[in-house]
């Protein structure tokens, strides 16, 4: 991770030096900051090279075929422009590691018209699925209102709106069906139970219960229900291998308007995709990688800020005593007493409105003023031990001045407690950052993990995991890592730990 941030430091800091001289470049500019923003493809595709459903695809496919159009009705508009150049245009409508192919324009929206003749037979499809998708709806409602109309009659009540509505309830749910028979029937390319049944049976019967009288009314044959269900389910089982076949057919078509790029490019095309893309069609990869730097710098930060200011204040409390270790006991206590993310979130809406709004100052602020708490007890805990140790009156014996003495030998036998400290506080603050982030209190544009958990809690109902799977792991693993370092520190510095 920590390789990882000085890569993302070194060439964001070289890209930004040389105007944009990494920007395209497939491995050192893989992850730039404007990496994050740019779109790699459709809107939520799932990652590891699936393909996802008929569904998926096509959203994927019609990603692209938008891109084109838009392209060809700006070079339309442009044609009398001579200041506008057709490439450039072109260039523009790409999709990064996607360009249009290299071929004539007239090619190109020849292959595009075809492209989209094929995807309107989808469309035609996709209806034809919603059509006897609505069936088993409908004929629920009609059973339900059946259902009724039998108990008011059986009970001899015919006269309340309750029985007319129930009644209108199944003249018109028949006539629904029927509509929907008959639009599945009229773009049906393959035989099946469907396309022979008969639709007028549905509006013979709808009439006749609509225009009948409720006394003594016959309703509809249940057998004619299950017949609808039976072969509403035998056509969908048709109609979705029909949309496989056709989808499948749009993605050579594709490639054919946005060839894939080949050696490097290829494979940092697909390393981008490797988990898939956001709502926004973003890499998730790219944005939880580059949210390990975020993590990272806002963790070092703090802890730096919070173990420095903590132990200072910890050591000269415990040295010099009196007022000052009254002074910081006060000080501490008071902050303690705060729930902790309440008083993160005071201090970060406090810079609402302000020009570090939605920076990572707020961030730094925040937990600047609060983690240092747990150093500066600890260190103040060790330092009174340390200043009665015989080195101690030594010095003081001796004539060393105060200062000297806490700088010199109280400061530098505490450091493996503030390196220790610092590890614990770098994982706190990586965590602060993340939840702070997902509440809204913290980083509002750009990478991290916390935007990346906020933005896909939609995506979790859509049974869409991947954004959240990334941003969890890479976090986990992170905070996992700096755990075994902590460990580690405080077995190699700790003398309670070295045997």
């Amino acid at each position: 991770y920590l390789l990882l941030t000085g890569f993302i430091v070194v060439t964001n800091t070289i890209n930004n030096v040389f105007k944009d001289s990494l920007e395209g470049r497939p491995l050192l500019g893989i992850l730039l900051t404007s990496q994050t923003r740019q779109e790699f493809g459709a809107r939520e595709m799932p990652g590891f090279g699936m393909k996802g459903s008929a569904s998926v695809q096509y959203e994927g496919a019609l990603f692209f075929l938008d891109k084109a159009e838009n392209a060809f009705n700006d070079l339309d508009r442009a044609a009398d422009d001579p200041t506008r150049d057709p490439d450039q245009i072109l260039r523009d409508y790409s999709i990064t590691g996607r360009d249009f192919a290299d071929l004539p324009i007239e090619d190109l929206r020849a292959l595009y018209v075809n492209a989209k003749a094929e995807a309107d037979r989808v469309i035609d499809i996709r209806r034809q699925v919603n059509a006897i998708d609505t069936m088993p709806q409908i004929v629920d409602r009609v059973e339900i209102a059946r259902a009724t109309f039998e108990r008011l009659a059986a009970s001899g009540d015919l006269d309340s709106d309750e029985v007319l509505n129930s009644q209108e309830d199944v003249g018109f749910g028949l006539e629904e069906i029927a509509e929907a028979i008959e639009h599945y029937q009229a773009g049906a390319e393959t035989e099946n139970a469907m396309t022979a049944f008969d639709a007028s049976v549905l509006w013979d019967e709808s009439e006749r219960i609509l225009d009948g009288d409720p006394d003594g009314l016959v309703m509809y044959d249940e057998s004619l229900v299950t017949a609808i269900l039976d072969a509403s389910q035998d056509a969908r089982k048709g109609v979705l291998a029909s949309m496989d076949e056709q989808t499948a057919l749009l993605n050579p078509l594709i490639e054919e308007i946005f060839p894939q790029p080949k050696g490097l490019a290829r494979m940092m095309n697909d390393l981008r995709l490797s988990l898939g893309t956001d709502r926004q069609g973003r890499s998730i990869l790219i944005r939880a990688l580059y949210s390990a730097k975020i993590a990272i710098q806002v963790g070092i930060v703090t802890a730096l800020i919070a173990v420095t200011f903590g132990s200072l204040l910890g050591a000269a409390a415990a040295f010099f005593g009196g007022f000052i270790d009254h002074a910081v006991n006060w000080l501490y206590s008071m902050f303690t007493s705060i729930p902790y993310l309440v008083l993160l979130a005071l201090l970060t809406i406090l810079f609402m409105d302000s020009p570090f709004e939605g920076t990572l100052i707020p961030l730094y602020v925040a937990f600047g003023l609060t983690y240092w708490i747990g150093p500066c007890r600890v260190i103040r805990g060790e330092s009174m031990k340390i200043k009665e140790l015989e080195y101690v009156q030594a010095a003081t014996a001796m004539g060393y001045g105060r200062f000297s003495i806490l700088l010199k030998h109280i400061i530098p036998n505490t450091s493996h407690l503030m390196f220790i400290n610092f590890s614990l506080l770098l994982i706190a603050a990586i965590k602060g950052e993340v939840i702070l982030t997902f509440l809204g209190l913290g980083l509002k544009q750009g990478a991290s993990w916390g935007i990346m958990i906020r933005d896909s809690a939609q995506q979790v109902t859509n049974e869409f995991f991947w954004q959240i799977g990334a941003a969890t792991f890479f976090m986990f693993t992170l905070v996992l890592a700096f755990n075994i370092l902590s460990d580690a520190l405080q077995d190699a510095f700790d003398p309670k730990h070295q045997g």
